[in-house]
């Protein structure tokens, strides 16, 4: 089995110390060392090295937080730092300074993580200033925070995590302290990013199995002469003779418009962009005048894959017409691909924490789970009975009762009314959702 190819990112001296301890991997471990100055570099790093790596992993959040808003299809990990970090930088500083100190200036860390270490170290608490964001800051930016500090008088030293802030705050000649990843984080960080690493590529080995079928074949071949319903077959074969090309797959033809195609979950996921487009309907759409479904199944044997790709065809055949669903070795339905309501739940029936609440609403589990992927999926809490009838596969019907459903047990209210075109108002509902994540 190849090695796995790593990237390492961080300024010299933290990618010094995690490829030293990198080695410890030797045998299943190629690593690469990509070192910066300052975090902005990583935008032209990242660009340079997109598609080179199996994982990366940044010396910190700051470059890690950066590298996150890139489009890196690879897992993404960084070096915590934390009250262990924090001891070294604790004891340092009572070597140098021999003065009391006024007040100490933080970037990166928590108040809560801070205040811990000190009571942890038996220290009495100094006066602190914490320069602490969930987003991406530029180190000039840090490093003004902490000079201005330093400048009036409020804090006697800076402790920082930024490689670049640590120096210009030392040719400012303000006394700072870099806070360093110990050894003991840089094991754990790579050991789990291994194993992440590791349970995506046999994920991504898996079998994959597509079903496709013209829908009701024998409707087109009474409808047309049966030498057109044969040319529809052969640019419909055609077409998924070059799916399967790209799917680096194999094709079977097993008659009355229905074929099967093998290949693996990582390339079917890569080729769908992880599961939300069929890359062919287009061509479908274009040059094949009939309705053609399909159905993905993924499974570790090519009987369950088959089985999931059966069961995903199925429900692509409730949903209309011209539809593709996916099914997950984990039973995990996903879908319509290529769809605005586009989906992922649950396909067990009888998990215990949606039955509970299914048995309450007179519904099934299966329905709950959509329910819940619907909003999470559109982001709001309120909704009407049409949007929720798209989202479900159901009838406006029965999205009404649903609703009602939900109001009678208290986890849904009333929200008003929206008007579109002309007729009567619709009533829309607020979905208490924290409710209804509780109680199950």
């Amino acid at each position: 089995m190849p090695k796995i190819q790593m990237a390492i990112v961080g300024p010299s001296d933290s990618v010094a110390l995690l490829n030293e301890i990198a080695k410890e991997w030797a045998d299943i471990l190629h690593v690469s060392p990509l070192i910066y100055e300052d975090a902005s570099e990583i935008s032209q790093i990242v660009a340079q090295y997109k598609e080179s790596f199996d994982v990366w992993v940044f010396s910190g959040i700051v470059p890690y937080r950066r590298a996150s808003a890139l489009q890196i299809h690879a897992p993404l990990f960084y070096i915590p730092h934390n009250g262990a970090s924090l001891y070294r930088t604790l004891l340092q500083i009572n070597y140098t300074c021999h003065t009391p100190i006024r007040g100490i200036s933080f970037d990166t860390f928590s108040e809560k993580e801070i205040t811990e270490t000190f009571t942890d170290a038996n220290l009495p608490l100094p006066k602190m200033f914490i320069y602490h964001s969930e987003n991406i800051v530029l180190a000039d930016e840090i490093t003004n925070y902490h000079y201005q500090l330093w400048e009036k008088g409020q804090t006697s030293i800076a402790v920082t995590c930024i490689f670049a802030t640590y120096n210009h705050l030392k040719k400012m000649g303000v006394p700072v302290c870099r806070i360093w990843p110990t050894r003991s984080n840089i094991r754990t960080t790579l050991d789990i990013a291994i194993h992440a690493f590791e349970a995506e590529r046999f994920k991504g080995g898996q079998l994959a199995v597509q079903q496709i079928v013209i829908e009701d074949f024998g409707s087109l071949v009474r409808s047309h002469s049966s030498y057109m319903a044969k040319k529809i077959e052969l640019k419909l074969y055609e077409i998924l003779v070059d799916y399967a090309e790209k799917l680096q797959g194999s094709i079977v033809s097993r008659g009355d418009g229905q074929y099967t195609i093998y290949s693996t979950r990582g390339i079917i996921e890569k080729l769908t962009d992880s599961l939300t487009v069929v890359p062919i309907l287009d061509a479908l759409a274009r040059d094949v005048a009939t309705d053609v479904s399909g159905g993905i199944g993924f499974g570790l044997t090519a009987y369950s894959a088959e089985e999931n790709a059966f069961r995903a065809l199925g429900l692509s055949k409730q949903r209309g017409q011209n539809i593709w669903m996916a099914v997950t070795d984990e039973k995990e339905v996903i879908g319509p691909l290529s769809s605005p309501v586009h989906l992922r739940y649950s396909f067990h029936s009888d998990e215990k924490h949606c039955q509970k609440i299914a048995n309450l609403l007179n519904s099934s589990a299966t329905t709950i789970n959509k329910l819940l992927a619907a909003l999470d999926k559109l982001d709001r809490d309120t909704i009407g009975a049409e949007d929720l009838a798209v989202y479900l596969s159901i009838t406006k019907r029965s999205a009404r009762r649903l609703l009602l459903n939900l109001e009678r047990t208290g986890f849904a209210s009333a929200a008003g009314e929206e008007m579109i075109g002309r007729g009567r108002p619709r009533k829309l509902y607020q979905i208490h959702l924290q409710s209804l994540l509780q109680s199950m």
